[in-house]
């Protein structure tokens, strides 16, 4: 049986041990509560004495009452412990271990003897207090606090012995001495803040819950040889958010576990710390250091122990307050000489503000990079959880299902990364599924149903506890039929499984990125094989430009163009007005499914050197570092997009040089060295250069020679290498001509500017009807050299400014025909004939 006092702090212990020499200075024979507390108030660093000091009990007034100097020693010697205590004092120690057993607590400390010197009605203590006017009902209400928000380690340094402590596993054991206890009948009793603040995986039970690690070989492979080296064996998993570092560490602890691992990892403990419960409740300066440093005592004390922190940059900083250490200054030393093992784990980024900025901490690590899963790698996760999720849901997911959950995860979802993603998107599909098939009535009733069941349970425990065995029959009676009903009122597994299938996962996908869900269930295949009467609908007149986009699209999609390239490069020639953007456009609508894949670079506003920070951000230094990037920012939100660089001449050359790397790597890297990757991405470069020689092409190319457009088309190729360095034209997949728009065309655009301007009158109640005539006159009053925008103009102008006036006026009729009257063009009421 041990000494109570093995469960004193250490400042408790020099608490004691202060009053003790102090009366022994002194001739006196006993200690007294108030050299208690003179004591407490004058030990450094303890929280008892904080909580005095915040009421104002200052150590000069504490020195006054027992007629202290301020000169004491406070060594601890054990002879002091053999004097003997008043009975008051002897009833304030035995109070204070009994608050720390009403609170849980394995340890007695300095807050315990305060609340105990509160709770005991000493005449001295009491007159004291009164004489300082202590606020004694606002320190009765801190000390509660302390009691109640501390954990069950604080201030434990030195407190528990090496060989097991006989307690309990997680608290409610009492002061008094178990007898009996084994000395290695468990582990964890030698480990109390390890099991407390950790979860032990490499337990059956924490295993049984974690999904199975495929795929990750190699890295858990890396993790083994870094632990197995003689110093510095701390592995550090680096990784973007959702790639599976969590899950590399929970399949190594599986390894271990299962034993199989080298024979100097075999019987190990992962312990996963959790930190915010560390600094959780830690209100007063000294309490995170001292349960930190009880862990890695234990940790030390214990080879078998290998701890993981998650997320570990945040050890950085965390629990440091004033004059105090954070939780990394406190781990190097232990870590530097290999007396604990840690597996760490974090991002890239946080790796870089944390890690790379404390070369004393970096050193301490071996680091082990986590890639995102390739597509492939990725489906082969899926199938291997697969399993788990169809069981806990109750459902069957279809092979087709997980196939559609990697590839729209990929191509929709581009702010989170494989296979997290994925997951994520089964999971929540059979959530759905499961949601949709219960009808909410019978829900309710069970939920009613539970809700009587705790009440009659709980009434049948009071009256056994009332010895009313009557009323606890009655009760136990209901208790069974309720449970009955409950049981019968439980839902039914359908004879036939829920099937989460591929338009379950599009119905998710549509949830969260407003892409309609028609778009997401037609097959890539079918968008790819109607890609050019898809943007013919859009783009009138061009049709060699479309053809020869397509052609590209579809030799890029069938996997067939260079793969570290962009999926498809094109240079748009041709004068304004001829289709160029909105060929741009609807490849994102027709390639990407949504318009809005696409991203706009006005070249104008790039026409100096220094306009390159806009596009891949400001260097380390300068201002608006760290800021938004245009250009990066835009790919790496959505990779799967059209980039436009609108009129490319008028860019400055520095800018130009960079359209070098993502042509030739797919790739670029941004101020803060992220390689962005644009392999997915189509680039789209447009240009008016050589625009006299279209203008002195004539109208269109309907009345010319093909030997005159094939001679501009040389021209045009000889003025680009002039104006662009060659290596960059080299490097586009197609350079396309855009025709000027002849007069056919342009009526042909006239015709679908005014179905627009018909739909829109409709929304506003009037029928809207097109005369014959108009669109061919409105494409003679268009200006060639502007194109399908001078189009749109006179639309606006010549009926939708009209209709406009009508309806503001009140007097616009249910009717109205758009006619040629003369050279003009007019509304007239009713229809035509």
């Amino acid at each position: 049986m041990r000494d109570i006092t093995e469960k004193f702090t250490t400042h408790l212990k020099n608490v004691l041990t202060r009053a003790l020499i102090f009366v022994v200075e002194r001739g006196v024979q006993t200690v007294k509560p108030e050299h208690l507390l003179w004591a407490l108030g004058t030990q450094k660093g303890c929280i008892g004495g904080e909580l005095l000091s915040r009421v104002n009990v200052s150590g000069a007034r504490l020195r006054d009452l027992v007629g202290a100097t301020g000169q004491e020693r406070s060594e601890v010697t054990s002879a002091a412990f053999a004097l003997k205590l008043s009975e008051p004092a002897k009833r304030i120690l035995e109070k204070a271990v009994l608050t720390a057993n009403v609170y849980n607590h394995r340890y007695i400390g300095t807050e315990h003897l305060l609340s105990a010197m509160l709770q005991v009605k000493d005449p001295g203590i009491e007159t004291f207090f009164a004489t300082e006017q202590v606020d004694l009902k606002e320190l009765r209400r801190q000390t509660a606090v302390v009691l109640k928000g501390s954990s069950s380690f604080t201030e434990m340094a030195s407190v528990i012995p090496s060989e097991p402590a006989e307690v309990k596993e997680k608290g409610g054991e009492g002061v008094e001495e178990k007898a009996g206890v084994e000395a290695g009948e468990s582990d964890k009793k030698k480990t109390p803040a390890l099991d407390f603040f950790g979860r032990d995986l490499t337990s059956a039970a924490v295993q049984a819950n974690i999904d199975p690690v495929i795929g990750r070989e190699g890295e858990i492979q890396r993790v083994m040889e870094i632990l197995c080296r003689r110093t510095k064996n701390n592995p550090l998993l680096l990784g973007e958010a959702g790639v599976g570092k969590t899950a590399i560490a929970e399949g190594f602890a599986k390894r271990v576990m299962e034993g199989a691992v080298p024979p100097t990892l075999r019987g190990k403990r992962i312990v996963a710390l959790d930190m915010a419960g560390i600094v959780a409740g830690t209100m007063y300066r000294g309490e995170f250091e001292g349960r930190l440093r009880q862990i890695i005592e234990e940790a030390r004390a214990n080879s078998d122990v290998i701890l993981f922190v998650d997320e570990i940059h945040a050890i950085v900083g965390a629990g440091s307050a004033s004059g105090s250490m954070d939780a990394a200054n406190i781990l190097k030393p232990a870590l530097a000489r290999g007396e604990i093992r840690c597996i760490g784990a974090t991002t890239h980024a946080e790796y870089k503000k944390h890690f790379e900025t404390d070369p004393a901490l970096e050193r301490r690590f071996g680091g082990v990079h986590v890639e995102e899963p390739s597509v492939e790698r990725a489906l082969e996760i899926l199938r291997g959880v697969v399993p788990h999720y169809e069981a806990f849901h109750g459902v069957r997911i279809t092979p087709s299902a997980t196939e559609a959950a990697v590839r729209l995860s990929v191509r929709y979802l581009n702010d989170r990364r494989l296979p997290d993603k994925a997951i994520d998107l089964i999971d929540e599909a059979a959530a759905s599924a499961r949601v949709a098939s219960e009808e909410p009535g019978p829900a309710e009733h069970r939920r009613a149903l539970r809700a009587r069941l705790d009440e009659v349970s709980e009434a049948k425990r009071s009256a056994v506890v009332e010895e009313r065995f009557e009323d606890a029959m009655t009760l136990k009676a209901e208790e069974e039929k309720l449970r009955d009903g409950i049981t019968k009122e439980e839902p039914r597994v359908p004879s036939k499984l829920l099937t989460v299938d591929e338009r379950d996962i599009a119905r998710v996908v549509a949830r969260a990125t407003g892409i309609p869900l028609a778009d997401l269930v037609e097959s890539e295949r079918e968008q790819i094989t109607r890609l050019e009467e898809t943007i013919t609908e859009r783009v009138i007149g061009q049709d060699r430009a479309v053809k020869a986009v397509a052609e590209a699209l579809r030799r890029a999609k069938a996997g067939l163009s260079a793969p570290n390239r962009p999926l498809a490069s094109f240079l748009f020639l041709g004068p304004s007005g001829v289709g160029k953007t909105e060929l741009a456009k609807a490849v994102a609508a027709a390639a990407f499914g949504d318009e809005k894949a696409l991203t706009r670079l006005d070249m104008s506003e790039f026409s100096e050197a220094f306009t390159m920070s806009k596009l891949i951000g400001s260097p380390a230094g300068y201002v608006g570092y760290r800021e938004g990037a245009k250009l990066t920012d835009a790919v790496k939100t959505r990779p799967y997009s059209v980039v436009l660089f609108d009129e490319i001449e008028k860019a400055h050359k520095d800018v130009q040089n960079l359209l070098l790397q993502i042509l030739e790597e797919g790739e670029l890297t941004d101020a803060t060295g992220r390689k962005i990757s644009f392999r997915h991405a189509v680039i789209v470069l447009t240009s008016n250069v050589g625009l006299e020689r279209f203008e002195r092409s004539g109208m269109g190319f309907a009345s010319s020679a093909e030997d005159a457009r094939a001679t501009l088309e040389s021209d045009l190729k000889t003025e680009l290498n002039e104006r662009f360095r060659p290596e960059m034209v080299n490097r586009i997949d197609r350079v396309c001509v855009f025709e000027p728009l002849g007069k056919e065309v342009l009526a042909r655009i006239a015709l679908r500017e005014l179905s627009k301007a018909v739909v829109r009158a409709s929304e506003r109640g009037v029928m809207l009807a097109i005369g014959a005539g108009v669109a061919d006159r409105m494409a003679e009053l268009s200006d060639p050299k502007i194109g399908a925008r001078d189009v749109r103009r006179l639309v606006q102008e010549q009926v939708e400014s009209k209709l406009a006036d009508r309806l503001l006026s009140g007097k616009a009729p249910k009717r109205l025909t758009v006619a040629v009257k003369g050279k003009e063009i007019v509304l007239k009421d009713g229809r035509t004939r």
